[in-house]
């Protein structure tokens, strides 16, 4: 009876080994499965005319799987030269991982179109160029040779990533996202500037790094109102950067 006893006993044992083995591995291939990065795919045509609708599409997918709950799609368009002027457009979720939107330009010219991608705790901000009408040689060549006109418009993306709802009392986190000539913006130093039309006293708040090219901070809105967020970047005497959000306190 004993050596069947202790027969038993090492097969419960190596049973729970195993188990314990098969866990790990559910547990690091789902680890794995957390860290694959989103790709966002857009697809943007080559040239338009002014006055006409152009279509917009982006393709988000993790791995083999096609996205269909990113939390935010949207595409900032700009004429090159002009980012300052840059605007947002929300992107509506098709199918089969497909978010879209529709652009008129008003002017000839070449113009960047950048869409933003917030999606499972991941952030993604490729871009590419339109030209619309009749577009001069020099501006083709502004637009594609980074190394001699640099200097002529900025290659740094800012994207503030905040709460759906915000309440007033109530501490909001939220992120900014930088990247400098599509490769994520390290050392920087990252600010809010928070105020209403009508206050003269700006609020600022320094964010903190995280993970590459992430910053994160959090801010108290006193009441409820539109409040103006903008996002100063900053990096020696090289970068500086802003842009600015409206946001929604209830």
């Amino acid at each position: 009876m004993k050596k069947i006893s202790l027969f038993m006993l090492i097969g419960l044992l190596a049973l729970f080994i195993a188990a314990c083995g098969n866990s790990n591995e559910d547990n690091g291939a789902k680890d794995e499965e957390k860290l694959e990065p989103i790709q966002a795919k857009l697809d943007v045509p080559e040239k338009g005319e002014k006055g006409q609708t152009v279509s917009l599409s982006t393709k988000v997918t993790q791995g083999d799987e096609n996205v269909e709950d990113a939390g935010e799609v949207k595409y900032e368009i700009w004429k090159n030269d002009h980012k300052e002027e840059s605007e947002m457009i929300e992107a509506k979720h098709d199918k089969g991982g497909v978010y879209k939107a529709e652009k008129t330009f008003e002017e000839d010219g070449m113009y960047t179109v950048q869409v933003h991608v917030t999606a499972r705790d991941m952030h993604t901000m490729p871009k590419t160029e339109i030209a619309i009408g009749e577009v001069e040689a020099g501006e083709h060549e502004e637009a594609g040779d980074d190394h001699h006109h640099g200097d002529h418009e900025s290659k740094v993306s800012i994207h503030l990533m905040k709460p759906d709802s915000i309440t007033a009392g109530e501490e909001a986190k939220m992120m900014v996202h930088v990247e400098n000539e599509e490769a994520p913006l390290e050392d920087a130093k990252v600010r809010f500037e928070i105020y209403q039309e009508d206050q003269e006293k700006h609020e600022w708040v320094d964010l903190a790094p995280g993970e590459a090219g992430k910053y994160s901070g959090s801010y108290t809105f006193p009441e409820k109102g539109s409040y103006n967020v903008q996002v100063h970047v900053t990096q020696g005497e090289e970068i500086h950067e802003h842009t600015m959000e409206t946001v929604e306190v209830q």
